[in-house]
């Protein structure tokens, strides 16, 4: 398993020189804390994109990265524990996840799988357990990596943010697509679909089955909605703020 860092904000800022002006992106998530939104910025020629964070009580912008290569794709912005985690999706079907800290610095957590050497797929699209991802935990001192090794199973492995070591890896064999988020008590919950079924998955305890929650997004406490319930977004280039009724916690 590889080891990187990979941030995700981006500027609201035109590009400099000849370059044209870039477009925005509609990957735009909050702090953890409300303070401050990440916004990824895609370059208008290129298959490359920069992070940038804004201030929305004063407008404040700056760039945390320079261009970087792939399209990227979901970012998490854990501010009060300063890193972001982003993902990034490469030509050949494989993605990366990347821990990116706020000087720009970024280190590789892991490289999945391309299209030709996935685990368990039932078609390009849709895996066949849980689509890969890495979720940091609510007050951004864990990182989930949850994946499906093979047909039937689902793995989690919980990470120490600070340092990407492994310190807990839980295995369970399940035979339907499945869903995962953090609960607010630092533990993970798997979700089928059907929304009917669910486990607890906690580091150094065996995985419990629970009731369904009755929301299942925001998946963290960096997402669109901030913990008040403020959602932000992009229209055209005016950044939209309003307050809706889902947020994270609710269960």
């Amino acid at each position: 398993m590889k080891i990187i860092q990979y941030l995700l904000v981006i500027s609201l800022i035109g590009c400099a020189g000849n370059i044209t002006k870039p477009s925005q992106s509609k990957n735009i998530v909050w702090a953890d804390d409300g303070s401050e939104i990440a916004i990824i910025i895609e370059h208008p020629e290129k298959n490359l994109h920069r992070i940038s964070v804004q201030d929305l009580k004063t407008d404040k912008q700056r760039d945390i990265t320079e261009w970087r290569d792939y399209k990227a794709n979901k970012i998490f912005y854990m501010k009060q524990a300063g890193y972001f985690i982003v993902e990034s999706l490469l030509e050949n079907g494989a993605r990366r996840f990347d821990k990116i800290d706020e000087n720009g610095n970024e280190i590789l957590i892991i490289e999945t799988p391309d299209n030709k050497n996935q685990p368990c797929k039932k078609d390009i699209k849709e895996p066949a357990q849980i689509h890969h991802t890495v979720i940091p935990s609510p007050n951004g001192s864990q990182l989930a990596n949850i994946y499906s090794p093979e047909c039937g199973t689902v793995t989690i492995e919980f990470l120490y943010a600070k340092n990407l070591n492994v310190f807990d890896t839980q295995t369970m064999d399940i035979d339907e697509p499945m869903r995962a988020k953090w609960h607010p008590d630092n533990y993970i919950i798997l979700v089928n679909f059907k929304n009917d079924k669910a486990w607890k998955v906690k580091p150094i305890e065996l995985p419990s089955p629970i009731f369904p929650p009755q929301c299942f997004y925001p998946v963290t406490t960096s997402s669109d909605v901030s913990l008040d319930g403020e959602k932000v977004w992009f229209d055209g280039d005016k950044l939209i703020t309003k307050q809706v009724d889902i947020k994270f916690g609710c269960q």
